[in-house]
């Protein structure tokens, strides 16, 4: 599937779920706030097409032996049932591991999302700046660095994010604000969980999950409410924040697969949203905080 902003929550998912996944998450958020200034430095430092050539091949064989959901899913139904039953883990490991998208459409979002507002447009012709596009090579190559991790050779990983690291300029990793206080002090919080915290967490879920059908509306009516009110960049730079403090927080890939990304995602949305989401979807997706932590994520 497609990679895009309104659909954030579900890059993030798969970001979670990587052992990489911040470092990729950092890079999309610092492309997500860039300016021509910052275009303008990252394209300067552009390895070149015989690089890029080279990376590409490694990245295709790495992309090739990855699992995707689409692969899997004809596996699931009576099986999965069993699995999560009797324990029976190669099923489940597979479907903790596979992904929504692929490294072709981290790049696509990338360029269109992340990068739309270097389009040129004509009719219906457009095309990207040269020197956005430029930027946006140098971007996509150390985003996808991280999506891929330990699958590619530590080489390749390490020659796609030097032109990156090269431009000097500032990553938005954990130290950066969201710029919404409401959101910036719930991802404190998360990010500092110990393990009593995360064992929470994983008991909430747990208990939560005959009520799982009514996040997906409750889900959808938030991303709604942040298309229609100009905060999907924002809301995308929450989500990337929040695969960062889900790692930082020691929350495993096996934790996000098994709903725990789904239920810190959905307050993250809340959070952001909360003065427009109407009360009953809030409602839905602040709950796992409240049963977490004994409050509302927005208290105080």
């Amino acid at each position: 599937m497609p990679y895009s902003l309104v659909g954030a929550h579900a890059l993030g998912f798969d970001l979670a779920r990587l052992v990489s996944g911040r470092q990729a998450a950092a890079v999309l958020r610092t492309a997500l706030t860039a300016d021509s200034t910052d275009l303008d430095q990252w394209a300067a430092q552009h390895p070149g097409a015989v690089a890029r050539s080279d990376w590409l091949r490694a990245t295709t064989r790495a992309d090739a032996r990855a699992e995707t959901v689409r692969s899997v899913l004809p596996l699931a139904g009576a099986a999965v049932e069993e699995a999560v039953t009797t324990g029976a883990s190669t099923l489940l490991r597979r479907l903790e591991t596979s992904l929504l998208g692929d490294t072709r459409t981290l790049d696509h979002f990338v360029r269109h999302d992340l990068l739309d507002w270097t389009w040129i447009h004509s009719g219906p012709m457009s095309v990207q700046d040269p020197t956005a596009s430029a930027a946006a090579d140098v971007l996509a190559d150390a985003a996808v660095s991280g999506y891929l991790g330990a699958r590619l050779d530590p080489g390749v990983r390490r020659g796609m994010v030097t032109p990156y690291l090269r431009a000097d300029l500032p990553t938005r990793d954990e130290t950066a604000s969201t710029g919404m206080a409401r959101v910036d002090r719930v991802l404190d919080r998360l990010s500092s969980a110990d393990e009593s915290v995360r064992a929470e967490w994983r008991r909430v879920v747990d208990e939560q999950r005959l009520r799982t059908a009514e996040w997906a509306p409750a889900m959808h009516q938030a991303s709604w409410a942040c298309s229609m009110s100009g905060r999907l960049r924002l809301a995308c730079d929450v989500q990337l924040a929040g695969v960062i403090a889900f790692q930082l927080a020691g929350l495993t890939p096996r934790d996000a697969a098994y709903g725990v990304w789904n239920a810190v995602s959905g307050v993250l949305q809340a959070v952001v949203m909360i003065d427009l989401l109407p009360s009953k979807a809030a409602a839905v997706l602040v709950r796992p905080w409240h049963l977490v932590y004994g409050e509302g994520p927005i208290s105080g």
